[in-house]
């Protein structure tokens, strides 16, 4: 390894270490003796029934199957719970093990800014990625956002590698990936899509065969669907009504359609909403998904000349354009302080501004579409289900880099001998 090299990564070292020292500090002084809220409640506990033997069992309902989020995140903590709970600390371990994922995201997202634009702007990637309050208090609470972050950070990195010397075993690899994040968040499934239209603009670049084509596009949805198949089918097996990736789906509509959401704190989501839902007892899951999925989709065909208003303010409400108090207090109650997110609010709006600074710096517009591409199942994500700002987190991995590219632009840290952005 050349000696510019060793430098660049002592230097990247540093940052992912101060990265991770804010994560581990925020953890030990703030977060530590908090107890889990909102979603938190159900990944750590689902955690904990996991390691004592009772796999996705609900932990609140003993003996009744549990699926109310895809099964990654509980499974990647299970180890942690496993160690940690005759302690008793197995929560500060649970977030201890986020820490370490977060970190680890740190480091990638500066590996994609290198393999973007070179190794200065892979510094300043990595910087932002390190001190983004939207990132980093996800990285202390126990969320799907953290390894849903990753998990995208790396779908984008093997992408842009696949942009300039696509194989099969690199279409194997993002089809898995692609599997590994539905197992995260449900929509992320849309991603295996997106790759195959990935693969399909290289196929008109590259002037490939349709034969090669076909292998490359048949690859990355069948390894797709052989990652998420074990849990579909036995989610199948295992419940009254079809469950796929989790049984969450009603509850998600009921919260989203209803008055509330739609007259009050518009665009918002309620919980309240969907138990408003009456579910016979001894009903499973996924029956009492299946009619609060049908009292929200109900709602929604009622009223549908308010639809476009909510629409309008779900955007808003996702883009950190509207209704700030409101997330934030969405977002307190799910264990982040106000004030960080209002830090995330400010540094969102700076990150907005380098971006269409930085989007112009990518000549490959291949790349540029890499790094957009999951703003638009976010958008919809919001418009049709939740737009709480911890959903916007899979396309902030495009925004971070295209932002530090913006950043470098304007202030000119960028070497003479990295004028060019085009990919190396």
């Amino acid at each position: 390894m050349e000696r510019g090299q060793k430098v660049w990564w002592v230097r990247l070292s540093l940052i992912t270490g101060a990265g991770f020292l804010l994560r581990l500090a925020f953890v030990l002084t703030v977060t530590r003796y908090d107890p889990p809220l909102g979603d938190q409640l159900y990944y750590s506990a689902q955690a904990l029934t996991n390691a004592q033997g009772r796999w996705f069992q609900q932990p609140f309902a003993r003996g009744f199957p549990a699926a109310d989020h895809p099964p990654l995140t509980s499974l990647i903590l299970t180890p942690a719970s496993w160690l940690a709970e005759s302690a008793g600390s197995f929560i500060t371990a649970q977030r201890l093990t986020m820490v370490v994922i977060g970190t680890a995201s740190i480091l990638l997202l500066g590996l994609i800014g290198r393999r973007i634009a070179g190794s200065t702007a892979g510094l300043v990637v990595a910087g932002v990625t390190a001190v983004y309050a939207n990132v980093w208090v996800n990285d202390v609470l126990i969320m799907a956002e953290t390894p849903t972050f990753f998990l995208v950070a790396t779908v984008t990195y093997v992408a842009l590698g696949y942009r300039s010397s696509p194989t099969l075993r690199t279409s194997i690899a993002l089809g898995c990936l692609a599997g590994l994040a539905a197992l995260t968040r449900p929509e992320l499934l849309l991603l295996a899509v997106l790759l195959c239209a990935l693969a399909i603009a290289l196929w008109r670049q590259q002037r490939m065969q349709n034969i090669e084509v076909a292998k490359y596009l048949g690859s990355i949805m069948i390894a797709g669907l052989l990652v998420v198949a074990p849990w579909v089918l036995w989610n199948q097996s295992r419940f009254t009504d079809s469950v796929y990736l989790s049984t969450n789906d009603g509850l998600t509509f009921a919260g989203a359609n209803c008055d509330r959401t739609y007259y009050d704190d518009i665009g918002s989501w309620d919980i309240w909403c969907a138990y408003e839902t009456q579910v016979p007892e001894g009903a499973d899951a996924s029956q009492a998904s299946s009619l609060m999925r049908r009292d929200g989709l109900q709602y929604l065909k009622d009223h549908l000349g308010r639809y476009p208003v909510v629409a309008i303010a779900r955007i808003a409400r996702v883009l950190s354009l509207g209704y700030i108090g409101s997330n934030n207090n969405a977002a307190a109650a799910e264990g982040r302080p106000p004030w960080v997110s209002m830090l995330g609010v400010i540094q969102f709006w700076m990150l907005g501004l380098g971006a269409m600074f930085g989007y112009r710096r990518v000549q490959q517009r291949i790349d540029r579409l890499i790094l957009i591409v999951m703003l638009p199942v976010i958008l919809l994500v919001a418009m049709v289900a939740n737009a709480y700002v911890r959903f916007r987190l899979p396309a902030e991995v495009g925004l971070i880099v295209l932002a530090s590219l913006g950043f470098i632009h304007l202030v000119g840290l960028r070497r003479r001998r990295e004028v060019s952005f085009a990919s190396e």
